[in-house]
């Protein structure tokens, strides 16, 4: 039987067959082949999401062999790829020509274009999602037509975060710029502190970032700069990423992970000795930007992230300390909070307001088996209250009317989709169940009012 495990190996799918397509002719046979069938078909990445969103019981599509770099632009600082080409991938690609792109995740190894599809973003007020520094991309669709989508297109703010609801997307060309150094400083902050400097910290800076231990009121500032100064000698680095990142964070962390199935209140002491090894410090370290931005990550994990109103920040951050203590939750190292420039794509959380992105995990190890989705839903239900959107790569607990509430284009975003891929080739049941379900008059007025019969763009 075929199966497909996402990464932290939380869901499992088990589709008719497994294709590895090495082209955009074999992608288009495949889709074919499925118009036939009429069956579903799903792609996947690297696999780095944490809901079912790639699940299928008919055609599961693996780009990991679609993976080539067509054409680097020095001049003008594009990069045209492949879909299958990963984050990774591309970042040694740039660096290599002397550029790099301008915000990044602490994880390397998501694929480009499916990242782009679900809102994968960095932390910089002036900096927005992955979609916003893409050019254009070319959308297969489930006629078998391609449609080339470039920035100032009504539908490149309608489809730059898809979810792959309408189609595979089989190039892109991403805007960079000329590779950079980031200077990192890191120092210990007060949330009083914080919420007192937190406009000026993040005008002045290109990349915040605040850290948090839950259990603790012990928080870290993370801030970093374009700087010209020279780079640290490579033993920083070497620290950095196999002591401090590799051993400490990942292995010793683990390790005590495991005391808590003695007593799950020990995470509390955890993440105490968590907290006066990493944020209680003041240092700095410069580098070339993906070696700032990488954090390693080897610990399985399950994860929820939503985007709230950067104004509501600290108070949100209060009330889930309170949340944490009020009901007894016991809640891993660390809380991640960043932020990220607005922007108009149609579901992209950062949709026409600069947002603040809290982040909150579990960490998933062999016969260790944390009751923590109790405390996931209650943080979702708190999020709801400051009209929280969550990330698309990571698990969902709020409503489909909810969300309907929460994107001004989202009947317009499942009308076009519908439109797009009337015989719901590109659906499963995760995405049913958020869909909202336009009527036939609803497509037909919206095919008029943005489309004329052979899906050519009039407006």
């Amino acid at each position: 039987m075929n199966s497909w495990k996402n990464w932290a190996n939380l869901s499992k799918c088990e589709p008719k067959k497994i294709q590895f397509p090495k082209s955009l002719s074999d992608l288009k046979q495949i889709i074919t082949e499925t118009k036939i069938t009429k069956e579903t078909l799903k792609v996947v990445g690297h696999g780095n999401s944490y809901n079912t969103n790639f699940h299928t019981e008919g055609t599961l599509v693996s780009l990991k062999d679609f993976n080539t770099i067509q054409e680097t632009n020095i001049e003008t600082q594009q990069v045209s790829i492949d879909a299958g080409v990963s984050i990774n991938k591309l970042v040694q690609h740039c660096s290599n020509n002397g550029l790099a792109l301008s915000s990044l995740g602490t994880n390397m190894f998501d694929n480009v274009a499916g990242a782009c599809s679900t809102g994968h973003h960095g932390s910089g007020i002036n900096y927005g999602i992955l979609s916003s520094y893409i050019d254009s991309f070319d959308l297969l669709l489930a006629s078998g037509q391609t449609l080339t989508i470039k920035k100032g297109d009504w539908l490149y703010d309608a489809l730059g975060v898809h979810l792959g609801a309408v189609g595979i997307i089989t190039k892109l060309t991403l805007n960079t710029e000329k590779r950079f150094k980031l200077k990192q400083e890191v120092f210990p902050i007060s949330l009083q502190a914080f919420q007192d400097c937190m406009s000026d910290l993040l005008s002045a800076n290109d990349h915040v970032k605040l850290i948090w231990a839950p259990h603790t009121n012990d928080y870290q500032c993370w801030i970093a700069n374009r700087t010209e100064e020279s780079i640290d000698h490579n033993f920083m680095h070497w620290k950095n990423h196999m002591i401090d990142g590799l051993l400490i964070n990942n292995l010793v962390h683990a390790s005590l992970l495991y005391t808590t199935a003695i007593k799950p209140a020990w995470i509390r002491s955890i993440n105490q000795w968590l907290s006066n090894y990493f944020l209680k410090g003041k240092t700095q370290c410069i580098g070339w930007s993906d070696q700032i931005f990488y954090l390693p990550h080897l610990l399985k994990q399950d994860a929820i992230e939503y985007a709230i109103p950067l104004d509501k920040t600290v108070a949100f951050l209060q009330d889930l300390h309170n949340l944490i203590e009020a009901q007894s939750f016991h809640v891993q190292f660390p809380i991640e909070v960043r932020f990220v420039k607005q922007d108009n794509f149609w579901l992209s959380p950062a949709y026409q307001k600069d947002m603040c992105y809290i982040g909150t995990k579990a960490h998933l190890l062999p016969f260790l088996t944390p009751n923590y989705k109790p405390y996931f839903q209650a943080v979702s239900q708190l999020i709801e209250t400051y009209q929280g959107r969550f990330h698309w790569g990571k698990q969902n607990y709020s409503s489909k009317t909810y969300l309907e509430n929460s994107y001004p284009k989202w009947k317009e975003f499942w009308t076009l989709r519908d439109y797009l891929d009337p015989n719901k080739m590109f659906m499963n049941n995760w995405l049913t169940e958020l869909a909202y379900k336009p009527s036939k008059t609803d497509i037909e007025m919206f095919k008029k009012q943005h489309f004329d019969h052979d899906l050519q763009l009039v407006k």
